[in-house]
């Protein structure tokens, strides 16, 4: 009978700091920035157009969202109709879409359409109409969407969270109404835009096999329009009114599942810590090995899937687990949740283990430096929520370096049981 091997975690293999530095702005005619991002045999680029016209820009609730998804139903010079079939014509995709804190445009086009391209997307950006009859019928399809959505558990758990976090007047905690949709005019739509869509309040990402390519064609219909020099963005801090930590219920009935979210207040992407709140998460539950998935998945079978995640806004983090069980397991869940959390602040994690995790996330740091898309969506984290340029350099350093002792004075600091929030979503 051959003797079975101890069982070894394999040797770190990690990219160099220059693989996770980041290119410097290239600037159009006025001073936008333009940050390239190259790489790749396919003759494709991607042109982000980033603007600070999220949810926390509001004056009326829902003019940021609704405002982006009009981009593309009507312009001074075309109507919706036109403006897919131009689309259609030249092979590209146009999407849109906004957040708590920006919004922005994505367009994907071949090289050697680059002029009608960024010429219909200067055209959706700069001059939408806002028709009457589009935003009717684009209100009333979001509002069905909308209803729906009030019985997805997990949907009614993120917004019980994000309330407790921020606080029901916060733009980041604030839950949308049906009154919501039905007082939103094409006038609150015009003052939002004309406030926040300007070339001066944008930058731009490019990212493909030759984004260089993009620039000349960029100055020629994104420089000026009139703008001052650009300025970087500001995205302001709203006032927070986090709510004491407990357990939360809402009942969405009939509901044959529920979602289970325990989370708890976070830091800020420069704060000295959110990197190693990185690790901590991943290592909770983070990615297919993790705590959590070994768990709750794996033994015990109450779930298909639970993860956790540390993240932020502008100016709160936060740190949440979540997972869908059946109504009979949620308790158990949160029993089992609670072990491993008290786990990893008592007991140091093994090298092993550490290593597994150092590999896992030193492999997610080369593919997302090793891809210009990802590049690209790496650059505009940075820039929007100020993280310094040398983020990505900063985290290869933390994951490599971090010790056991750490991710548990981490886990200590950041996963006190006495100041989460426990939230269920599901039936009584």
């Amino acid at each position: 009978m051959r003797e079975k091997q101890k069982k070894t975690a394999p040797e770190i293999i990690t990219p160099s700091a220059g693989d996770t530095s980041l290119p410097k702005a290239e600037f159009l005619g006025k001073g936008v920035p333009v940050f390239m991002a190259g790489n790749g045999t396919v003759d494709l680029l991607r042109i982000e157009f980033v603007f600070p016209a999220g949810q926390v820009m509001e004056d009326v609730h829902m003019a940021a969202s609704t405002v982006s998804a009009m981009l593309t139903e009507g312009t001074l010079h075309h109507d919706a109709a036109s403006i897919n079939d131009l689309i259609d014509s030249t092979g590209a995709a146009l999407t849109h879409a906004a957040d708590k804190d920006t919004a922005g445009l994505v367009t994907v086009t071949l090289t050697r359409k680059l002029d009608d391209v960024l010429a219909l997307s200067a055209e959706v950006l700069f001059s939408p109409s806002f028709p009457e009859n589009e935003f009717r019928m684009l209100t009333d399809r979001r509002l069905q969407a909308f209803l729906t959505s009030r019985q997805r558990t997990s949907v009614i758990a993120r917004e019980a969270f994000y309330e407790a976090l921020c606080g029901g007047r916060s733009p980041y905690g604030r839950i949308t109404t049906e009154d919501d949709y039905r007082r939103l005019t094409t006038n609150n739509l015009r003052e939002f835009h004309m406030k926040h869509y300007r070339p001066d309040n944008m930058y731009v990402t490019v990212a493909g096999s030759d984004p260089w390519k993009a620039l000349p064609v960029l100055e020629k219909y994104f420089s000026g329009n009139g703008a001052d020099k650009w300025k970087k963005p500001v995205i302001p801090s709203p006032v927070l009114e986090t709510s004491a930590p407990g357990k939360i219920f809402r009942d969405v009935p009939d509901s044959v599942q529920s979602t289970v979210r325990i989370g708890w207040k976070g830091v800020i992407r420069s704060h000295p810590d959110y990197q190693s709140l990185q690790v901590a998460t991943m290592i909770l539950g983070g990615y297919f090995g993790s705590r959590l998935m070994r768990t709750i998945r794996e033994e015990k079978g109450y779930t298909y899937g639970i993860g956790a995640v540390a993240g932020a806004f502008h100016n709160i983090g936060y740190i949440t687990i979540m997972t869908d069980v059946a109504n009979a397991y949620r308790d158990q869940t949160v029993a089992e949740i609670r072990k491993e959390i008290e786990k990893l602040r008592t007991i140091e994690v093994s090298e092993e283990e550490m290593t597994l995790v150092r590999n896992h996330m030193m492999g997610e740091l080369a593919r997302t430096f090793d891809r210009p898309f990802s590049v690209a969506d790496a650059i505009r984290g940075i820039i929007d929520y100020d993280a310094g340029a040398d983020y990505y350099t900063r985290l290869a350093e933390t994951v490599r370096s971090i010790t056991p002792a750490r991710i548990m004075e981490i886990f200590i600091r950041y996963f006190n049981p006495a100041e989460a929030w426990e939230i269920i979503a599901g039936s009584r």
